[in-house]
């Protein structure tokens, strides 16, 4: 790895493939909070598109739906997707039921893949906690969950393991964590690499050596052995 944070030239996408990255924010959040890494990772040579949905007031059906379409409508040769929080689950979904065709790889950072305890605790508590949490994460925890990732890609995920966020409202928030979603929530069987770092949910987005991680797996499949 070159230096220590920075982004190694071998990891630019060849000149002759058009590499698309769909970048998938996650739930209450626009897509703002990814400009840093979509930045950096355009600097690579990437072409970037950030695909957003209203997580409050539509289900995960539909915003499953509107990415799929999303994805099948970026132009590029290799379409790769970099996700937030629930905007991973949402990935999930589209590659282990209709995945575009051309290749490229995942990468998920602090998704919930296989509960969000946050957004359960939230509705037990709070009088209007399915109108806090929204639609999309309502759904989400409605649903039975896979343990084993089924998508025809490599998946790798990038989880967080300082609790500085949401859950510190809740003294009894399960660690590690990320302060928003649990590390145990993060992990699923069957994927291309899993890694940690103490950062919490949104400092993920904006960490050097996250980046890296990211765009070394894009590139090769794997993540840096640190």
């Amino acid at each position: 790895m070159p230096g220590r944070f920075e982004l190694d030239p071998a990891w630019r996408p060849p000149a002759s493939s058009r590499e698309t990255i769909v970048f998938v924010h996650g739930a209450v959040v626009n897509g703002m909070e990814m400009a840093l890494l979509r930045r950096r990772l355009k600097g690579l040579g990437y072409q970037t598109r950030q695909f957003r949905y209203h997580s409050m007031l539509r289900g995960l059906e539909e915003n499953v739906g509107r990415l799929r379409e999303f994805i099948r409508q970026s132009e590029g040769d290799v379409i790769h997707v970099v996700a937030h929080s629930m905007g991973g689950v949402l990935t999930r979904h589209v590659f282990e039921s209709d995945p575009d065709p051309r290749p490229g790889r995942i990468v998920a950072i602090g998704s919930p893949f296989l509960d969000c305890w946050i957004g359960r605790r939230i509705i037990r508590f709070h009088a209007r906690g399915v109108t806090l949490i929204g639609r999309t994460v309502r759904d989400h925890l409605a649903q039975s969950r896979d343990p084993v990732w089924r998508g025809g890609r490599p998946l790798g995920v990038v989880a967080g393991t300082y609790p500085f966020g949401l859950g510190n409202l809740f003294p009894d928030l399960p660690q590690p964590s990320d302060g928003t979603v649990l590390v145990e929530e993060t992990r699923l069987q069957g994927i291309a690499g899993h890694v940690t770092y103490r950062i919490n949910h949104f400092g993920l987005l904006g960490s050097r050596r996250c980046c890296a991680q990211i765009a070394c797996f894009l590139a090769t499949g794997r993540f840096i052995s640190e």
